[in-house]
């Protein structure tokens, strides 16, 4: 049976960067940052093609495309927010989740994600809240639908 894949995209590095040992040793440090379970994370792990959550095994796959591509010009929330908001993404947003009705994937799976990690992800500063925010409203935009802000999102966008 095939793991259930939940994952962030956008214009990342490649999925296909192999993290190195002082990128790794980044990453965990921002995963200890959000008070995350290191023990969840595995990294450049061929189960996932980019960094996702695998609900079946309760792990998370980092992969390459965890770090935004900073050469890529792009303002799109998904595209540069930092590495630690894409681990909290997974991790609170996807996990807090596991084995709910959305499948993997589903934009409003997506939007949940971002949103939930916004809102309880201890660590984070404002700016990267506000990039799971972005994120979340873009999500909805893809869904066809015009997002309706919370007043946590009202006050994370006017802080």
């Amino acid at each position: 049976m095939s793991s259930l894949i939940r994952s962030v995209n956008g214009s990342r590095k490649s999925p296909y960067h192999d993290l190195s040992e002082s990128e790794i040793e980044s990453l965990k440090k921002d995963i200890l940052s959000i008070d995350a379970d290191l023990n969840i994370f595995v990294f450049n792990d061929d189960r996932a093609n980019g960094t996702s959550y695998l609900d079946d095994i309760d792990v998370i796959v980092v992969r390459g495309n965890v770090l935004p591509d900073t050469s890529s010009g792009s303002a799109h929330p998904r595209d540069i927010m930092s590495a630690r908001a894409v681990l909290a993404h997974e991790y609170y947003g996807h996990r807090k989740h596991r084995h709910t009705d959305l499948e993997p994937g589903d934009l409003e799976d997506e939007y949940r994600a971002s949103r939930t990690a916004a809102e309880i992800t201890p660590g984070l500063t404002t700016e990267e809240r506000r990039h799971l925010v972005l994120d979340a409203m873009e999500r909805k935009r893809e869904m066809g639908v015009i997002p309706e802000l919370d007043d946590f999102m009202r006050r994370i966008l006017h802080e």
